[in-house]
């Protein structure tokens, strides 16, 4: 190469590339002489292997030789006229050719000539060639690229599309030639990050392919929803040629699910909740009653007035007032609250959290306050209606919900018959329920009865537990050690709260030290409250322990669960920011056990998604549910999120989490949580051989 003028030493090293057959011509010199082959060019037509030896890394043997004799054109294309013609206008120029291989067998290659000058005005052509037969080269292989009523899509190396089948072109819009040279983001619909597409590019270089749900964009710019698989292609020698990508379009089929989905839960006028999802809602907080020191308020809402409306102005009209009164109601509740109606002109509101019928009347007065308030309709008519609402309440766990809701619409008749907008209360229930539970409860934590256990977390990657959740115990002087359920709930849902919060980080950071001073880099996570969050008050406890006992990140991490319903979701992600600031870190636990989960996971500052354990417990006996972890993990990645699987109990799981490349497990196959003294015997102990031992801290140097 040190022989070749500089230009065509330049060129010759920058266009080099693998995978790509390219000379350079002489574009003065009569015949067109060859001054550089590269070894793709040489196994092109037939030069390789010992032939291709014998040439030379450079082709120097074929240094000199007309491009028409070694090509041995033959077919309807004149190659003296395709080079006049690029010579003539200076623009590079593609066309098919057909050639004569090493062999003497033909071949069809797509060239493509490029003119350059050098600073005397010297002219050459780089010529890139590349096999125009091999996709069409079997019988068969034309009859399914061409009929396959899937999608498909050639790349090269860089991602350049090459090639497409029709099918391409009826499900897309674009045809062939549209698509050539281009890169497919010309189909991207904007609803996946550059994280995305790192990650599928990273699963085809480690697996040789990717599959998975792709949002694209049709050419007329509606939305085209694929399954696709795309595959890397390599050589003999490794080195990758192409990616190929089939698809199908799923988009009706995605869009159906999904309108099912909703219709099972929401009403399709004002997106509200459905009488079922309601009852069932309902009937799940009903039972959580048993360990709570709270209750329950259903507020049964019917419409006066509502009739004359809709006979007036037309049922468009009624429609369009629904719609509003819906938004209304969404706007006074909270996020804790279940709203829906029933149909009609019946709304239905269960009041979660509520320690008296009283609270739940006031809050039924704030809704006819804001419904009498005149409405406006598209056709500039101002309306009003009137609204009665009864109200049944308790805090019985043993009540069934048709009987609630039974006597909030008996309780909402009474109120009819005492005029308009009129609130009535039912009579059945007698607000009674002992405090005996919520202050042994109490006692319990003010004497210290409540210590937490510690169930170990383990990254996959290096087999070290790098965490520990904490898990709060009740040691009951005559039941022994008690779950959580037996307790929780009552702290939660009362006074006590915020100085458990509180608590709760004293003591994990207290165990964070002591294992910080053995010298291990180990955190402990905590779960934490939707009102211990939103309060900030976790906050103060978090900046005091690391102060008091200067911890060194990472010492903590907060995690969410999936089942919160923050008020303010702006507020939240600033009280969690803060929070990293002071040296945590996030995780969203229970992830996939509820609807919230993809709001929480793509907006809230979190770095780890911790997957339910329902999910993970059939991950190797059931194809589907590997999918579902599987899809979830992937996701995770694209969000640059680790992902946590808790609930391992069998070995079969760990494996399948591991071929998912799921990051950190959890469960009792890997540790059962235990209390601080054992923790300290089974991993501290000079004599301790842990199964997952513990990541140390690395050693500073001098």
């Amino acid at each position: 190469m040190d022989s070749l003028p500089p230009l065509i030493a330049s060129l010759a090293r920058g266009l080099d590339l693998p995978g790509t057959a390219m000379a350079i011509v002489d574009g003065e010199r009569t015949g067109l002489p060859l001054l550089f082959v590269n070894p793709g060019f040489q196994r092109l037509l037939g030069h390789s292997g010992a032939a291709l030896r014998l040439l030379g890394h450079s082709g120097a043997a074929l240094a000199g030789t007309p491009l028409r004799d070694l090509m041995a054109l033959a077919g309807d294309t004149d190659l003296p006229a395709v080079i006049a013609r690029v010579l003539r206008h200076g623009v590079p120029t593609t066309d098919t050719v057909a050639c004569h291989r090493r062999d003497g067998s033909r071949l069809w290659t797509e060239m493509t000539v490029t003119p350059v000058e050098d600073h005397d005005g010297h002219r050459y052509l780089i010529c890139m060639q590349r096999d125009a037969d091999e996709p069409r080269r079997s019988g068969l292989a034309l009859a399914v690229f061409d009929n396959t009523h899937d999608g498909i899509l050639v790349t090269d190396a860089d991602k350049v599309i090459i090639d497409t089948n029709p099918a391409f072109t009826r499900l897309t819009g674009y045809t062939r030639e549209e698509a050539l040279g281009h890169k497919p983001h010309l189909l991207s619909s904007g609803k996946h990050d550059d994280a995305f597409y790192h990650t599928l590019f990273a699963t085809i270089e480690a697996q040789g392919f990717w599959s998975g749900d792709i949002w694209n964009t049709r050419k007329d710019g509606s939305q085209l929803i694929v399954n696709a698989t795309i595959s890397a292609v390599h050589d003999a020698d490794g080195r990758l040629l192409n990616y190929v990508s089939v698809f199908r379009d799923i988009t009706q089929q995605r869009l159906n699910q999904a309108r099912l989905e909703r219709m099972a839960i929401y009403d399709p006028l004002t997106g509200l909740y459905n009488r079922e999802h309601f009852i069932a809602t309902l009937e799940t907080h009903l039972v959580s009653l048993q360990y709570t020191e709270s209750g329950i308020a259903v507020l049964f809402m019917d419409l006066d007035d509502f009739k004359p409306i809709n006979d007036g102005f037309g049922h468009a009209a009624g429609d369009e007032l629904l719609v509003e009164i819906g938004r209304r109601l969404k706007r006074l509740m909270r996020s804790t609250d279940i709203v829906a109606r029933f149909g009609g002109d019946e709304f239905v509101i269960a009041l979660t959290g509520m320690g008296n019928g009283d609270k739940a009347v006031k809050v039924a007065q704030k809704i006819v306050d804001a419904l009498v308030q005149p409405f406006r309709l598209d056709n500039g008519a101002s309306v009003g209606i009137a609204v009665s609402i009864g109200v049944a309440f308790t805090n019985d766990y043993r009540l069934d919900t048709a009987t609630l809701i039974d006597s909030a619409d008996q309780a909402m008749y009474d109120a009819k018959v005492g005029g308009k907008n009129r609130i009535a209360r039912a009579r059945r229930f007698v607000e009674s329920r002992s405090r005996a539970t919520f202050q042994r409860v109490r006692q319990a934590f003010e004497t210290g009865e409540l210590e937490l256990y510690y169930q170990p977390i383990v990254d996959l990657a290096s087999d070290r537990t790098l965490f520990f959740e904490a898990l709060a115990r009740w040691r009951h002087p005559q039941a022994g050690v008690l779950a959580p359920q037996h307790f929780i709930d009552v702290i939660m849902h009362s006074s006590l709260s915020l100085p458990f919060g509180r608590w709760l980080v004293h003591e994990a950071s207290q165990m964070a030290k002591h294992l910080q001073d053995r010298g291990f880099r180990v955190g402990i996570s905590i779960n934490l409250s939707q009102e211990q969050i939103e309060t900030g008050s976790f906050l103060r406890a978090i900046s005091d322990s690391r102060d008091a006992l200067r911890l060194s990140t990472p010492y903590l991490t907060i995690e969410v669960l999936e089942s919160s319903q923050f008020h303010d979701l702006d507020l939240t992600c600033s009280q969690l920011l803060e929070a990293k600031q002071l040296g945590t870190s996030v995780s969203l636990d229970d992830f996939g056990a509820g609807i919230s989960s993809i709001t929480y996971a793509s907006q809230l500052p979190i770095d780890t998604l911790k997957i339910d354990r329902s999910a993970i417990n059939g991950i190797d006996t059931q194809a589907s549910q590997r999918q579902f972890v599987g899809g979830i993990i992937d996701m995770a990645h694209a969000m640059q999120r680790k992902v946590l699987a808790e609930g391992v109990e069998r070995r079969a799981q760990l494996e399948e989490l591991r071929r998912c490349r799921c990051d950190l497990a959890q469960g009792f196959l890997l540790g059962e949580p235990m209390p601080a003294d054992e923790l300290t015997r089974r991993y501290l102990d000079p004599t301790a051989r842990p199964d997952y031992p513990l990541q140390r801290r690395p050693a500073v140097r001098a």
